[in-house]
C-alpha cells in the first residue's frame, strides 16, 4: 500500500507543478478556441481559394486561347 500512496502523492505532486486540470486554469482556454475556429475556417477556405484559382486559371487559358486564333 505505501507504493500506491508514494505514486499518488508523486502524480499530484507532478500536477500541481503543472497547473493541471485540478486547479482549473483556464489561460489558454482562449487562444485555442480561436485556434480551432481559425483552423475550421481557413483550412475548407483553403481547398476553396486553390479550386477558384484552377477554375480561373482554365478561364485565362481558354481566353488566350481563343484570342489567338485567326479571323475566318
Amino acid at each position: 500500500m505505501t507504493i500506491r500512496r508514494a505514486v499518488r502523492r508523486a502524480i499530484r505532486r507532478a500536477l500541481r507543478r503543472l497547473g493541471g486540470p485540478l486547479h482549473g486554469d483556464q489561460a489558454g482556454q482562449v487562444t485555442l478556441e480561436w485556434a480551432l475556429v481559425l483552423a475550421a475556417i481557413a483550412l475548407p477556405l483553403l481547398y476553396v481559394f486553390t479550386l477558384c484559382l484552377k477554375i480561373v486559371v482554365a478561364q485565362y487559358r481558354m481566353m488566350t486561347f481563343m484570342n489567338s486564333m485567326p479571323f475566318p
